[in-house]
């Protein structure tokens, strides 16, 4: 009798599975948008009819080809799957796709990550937001991290979705998979919403997350507070910080950073020194940015005073940076305080060696940046 590896006896099943699927007795129908829902995702759904017929000779090839990678170049026991939902894939079999997917989860054969993003990818521009939730629901539940890709994905399937409900199963779904561990998942969600431009989208998500309270934390409050002060949503970002503390999250080091630096571009100097006051009240030591950010506001409100008390307050525990110079150099000389601009550039071309440079204010998390696509 042949053996047959165990990768391969379980592929054979799965190719199986996939050819019942594929056949003529599963029809794929579209329903397309009606004026009433007004909606660009298209809704898919399977029926099955009645006959129940096979492509032997195609499941058999399929096989045979993949029993053949698997003796002639001996792979992992995941990549003859991953390369079958590979070409399911690139074919549009995308429903056939998630099932192979969905067996492999059953059996506890894993895919890589790859694989995951390549099908969240193809679900996503194919506007099949069922299908696409199911596979993040399967990469969630395999343990595997979702990377910056993943998440560019969830953000690029959400923007084509106009039902907030359909957002709303989708949060709740995942809040179910994850409830017992951090809220990483559904922060980097509403992180890479917003980074796609859809704010409001992001805001509904963090709606839904407050019905929550465990499945939120001072990261997911600090990337909303950026999120609305970038819009310049002044009056919302400010409940939003009231809202923290009345469920225990307390402002940290980020936190003010964000609302400063936002308040700053905003032209609300009374608010940045109300936070900067609140953040020493509380013992919290400002650090580079947050001194540069009211260094900057004082300076270019006029209040040159402040500044120059803020640059040495600063000086006394921090290198001073080329940025802070620059910008209180410029103010000075709108002021008409000519010679002090001139000391104090005399002052940073003296120490140009020792100065923080560009390359120091340059963010940390780069996979969390994402391109807006036009």
């Amino acid at each position: 009798m042949w053996w047959l590896p165990p990768a391969a006896a379980l592929l054979r099943r799965s190719l199986a599975a996939t050819a019942r699927l594929s056949a003529p007795g599963y029809l794929m129908l579209v329903k397309q948008p009606t004026a009433r829902t007004n909606s660009p995702m298209t809704v898919r759904c399977l029926q099955q009819c009645g006959s129940h017929n096979t492509d032997d000779d195609r499941v058999s090839q399929a096989f045979k080809r993949c029993c053949s990678t698997i003796a002639s170049s001996g792979a992992s026991e995941a990549s003859p799957s991953a390369a079958y939902v590979k070409n399911l894939c690139r074919s549009g079999n995308l429903v056939d796709a998630v099932r192979v997917l969905r067996q492999l989860h059953d059996e506890q054969i894993h895919v890589g990550l790859h694989t995951f993003n390549m099908l969240l990818q193809h679900t996503a521009e194919a506007n099949s937001f069922a299908l696409f939730a199911k596979v993040f629901r399967y990469l969630l539940l395999s343990k595997l991290p979702p990377d910056s890709t993943s998440y560019m994905n969830v953000a690029k399937a959400v923007q084509k979705l106009d039902d907030c409900e359909l957002i709303l199963k989708f949060v709740r779904e995942l809040l179910e998979i994850t409830h017992q561990r951090d809220p990483t998942v559904m922060n980097r969600i509403i992180f890479a919403t917003a980074q796609y431009g859809h704010i409001d989208k992001s805001l509904v998500i963090f709606e839904e997350l407050k019905k929550y309270q465990t499945s939120l934390d001072v990261v997911t409050f600090n990337t909303v507070l950026d999120m609305l002060g970038k819009a310049g949503r002044v009056d919302q970002m400010l409940r939003e910080v009231k809202l923290m503390e009345e469920l225990g999250h307390f402002p940290d080091i980020v936190t003010y950073n964000t609302l400063i630096n936002c308040l700053r571009r905003l032209g609300r100097l009374d608010l940045c020194k109300r936070f900067a006051g609140e953040m020493l009240e509380r013992g919290i030591t400002p650090d580079l940015r947050t001194y540069t950010a009211l260094i900057d506001s004082f300076g270019r409100s006029g209040h040159i005073t402040d500044a120059l008390e803020m640059f040495q307050k600063m000086k006394k525990s921090h290198q001073p940076s080329v940025y802070v110079y620059r910008a209180l150099i410029s103010n000075l000389k709108k002021a008409g305080q000519f010679e002090l601009a001139q000391k104090l550039t005399e002052d940073m071309n003296s120490s140009a060696s020792e100065l923080i440079g560009p390359e120091d204010f340059k963010p940390k998390n780069k996979g969390r940046r994402f391109r807006k696509k036009g």
